[in-house]
């Protein structure tokens, strides 16, 4: 790296710039990393209708519905619940009388050892009891989840109190799409599985909350940004700046990969010396900076090349945040109501089987039922079109988000290959579908 590379990104209006946007002032957890335990504390708060969040039952609401999306599979008491609890039963029901508890202690191992369930939706007027297995860091275990049944219906379900209460079982998984598919099918049909993409719509409605001067809404608008994909206004600007500046200054970046290896403990007169030297206290000075651009560095790249590789791609079609990237076909103007595109594909980093030097990637083929334009397709008709090239679309026709697995934990080279082919695949059939028209 020479000296003349290291003073145009410092002096980038790009970067000062980007430095003041990451500045913390009003989320905490930026600034504080919370343990299984402590989330789960948090996301209690968050469902609890009676708190200051000023959200009421609306959280409740959320969880359920995107449970009840997640229960297509599921069987024995999450088919007889969601039989029951339909989506529009949820919406137009109170839960107001409902709490979230994490005092209910367990026998497992019959009755050998205690255990804990991470949280218990109770809900005495409409009769419900929803146990919550949350999980952030540690991996999901078949075994642990049907313990954790078997002791809840013997210990609780089976107690007179709850003999006619409704029940069901739920997993909250901070890397749910990291599983590989035969993780997840060897994890049984007695769960539903999320991932905590539910709490979004939480995450608008607070921020709408805000905007009308509801400052009571902050905690719970900031904890669903930090443990969802959701970006505000910022974050998205944050992320473009990212972009670019990693794009810019590539020798940069990578020089600051490098120095990320070399511990404070292990610092030697000479390491901050010279041009590294004044990186090495850069870094260290803005450490969160330069982390975030030393990550999105393989997703920009990955961008990059994706765009090289299909040139029949405007730049319109290809977006990227901070670990992933996401296109679409040039005819989906076609077919969409407004600026959201209702077929793409996401192109994410794995985070769980990833390293600075290797990441890898997995694909999705993501479809939104309701950002089709009903005046120009029939979205129903075109989803059974794509059935044939993409298996396992017609499942879940009700739910607003579908994702169908294209490749799992590919190098960024075969993440360009697959995406290119398909993209091309989704330009066959809607070629094809728009000719029939």
């Amino acid at each position: 790296m020479k000296s003349d590379d290291l003073y145009s990104f410092l002096s980038d209006p790009k970067l000062l710039e980007l430095i003041e946007l990451n500045k913390t002032a009003d989320n905490v957890f930026d600034v504080v990393s919370l343990n299984e335990n402590q989330n789960s504390s948090v996301l209690a708060w968050c469902m609890n209708p009676n708190e200051g969040h000023a959200q009421g039952d609306s959280v409740i609401k959320d969880f359920l519905e995107a449970a009840f999306e997640a229960s297509d599979n599921c069987k024995f008491d999450n088919k007889k619940f969601f039989e029951k609890w339909t989506l529009g039963r949820i919406r137009t029901t109170s839960f107001g009388a409902a709490f979230v508890t994490r005092e209910f202690k367990i026998k497992i191992n019959d009755g050998s050892s205690n255990g804990r369930l991470d949280l218990f939706l109770v809900d005495p007027r409409n009769k419900i009891l929803i146990a919550i297995e949350n999980k952030v860091k540690a991996t999901l275990d078949a075994g642990q989840l049907e313990r954790y049944v078997k002791s809840v219906k013997t210990e609780l379900a089976a107690r007179r109190v709850f003999s006619d209460y409704d029940l069901a079982f739920v997993v909250i998984d901070k890397d749910l799409e990291s599983y590989s598919e035969t993780h997840l099918l060897s994890l049984g049909n007695r769960w539903c599985l999320l991932d905590y993409q539910w709490l979004e719509p939480s995450a608008n409605r607070a921020r709408h909350s805000l905007n009308r001067g509801n400052q009571s809404a902050q905690l719970l608008a900031t904890y669903c940004q930090s443990v969802t994909n959701w970006e505000s206004p910022a974050s998205k600007a944050q992320s473009d700046l990212l972009a670019d500046i990693a794009l810019s200054y590539p020798v940069v970046i990578e020089s600051m990969r490098e120095l990320k290896r070399i511990p404070m403990e292990t610092w030697e007169p000479s390491t901050l010396q010279g041009t590294l030297g004044e990186l090495m206290i850069f870094f260290s000075q803005h450490k969160p900076v330069c982390e975030k651009l030393i990550k999105i560095r393989g997703v920009t790249s990955l961008a990059q090349k994706l765009a090289k590789a299909a040139p029949s791609l405007a730049a319109e079609f290809i977006e990227e945040g901070s670990y992933w990237v996401a296109l679409t076909s040039s005819k989906i103007e076609n077919f969409q109501r407004d600026e959201s595109w209702p077929i793409y594909l996401d192109v994410y980093r794995v985070a769980r089987v990833s390293t600075p030097s290797a990441p890898k990637f997995t694909i999705k083929l993501v479809w939104l039922k309701n950002e089709f334009n009903p005046l120009s397709c029939d979205e129903a008709e075109l989803r059974s079109s794509f059935e044939a090239t993409f298996s396992g679309l017609s499942k879940r026709q009700t739910s607003d988000r579908r994702r169908i697995l294209i490749a799992e934990h590919v190098t960024p080279t075969e993440a360009i290959d697959i995406a290119v082919q398909t993209i091309t695949k989704i330009d066959e059939v809607l070629n094809k579908f728009l000719s029939n028209r």
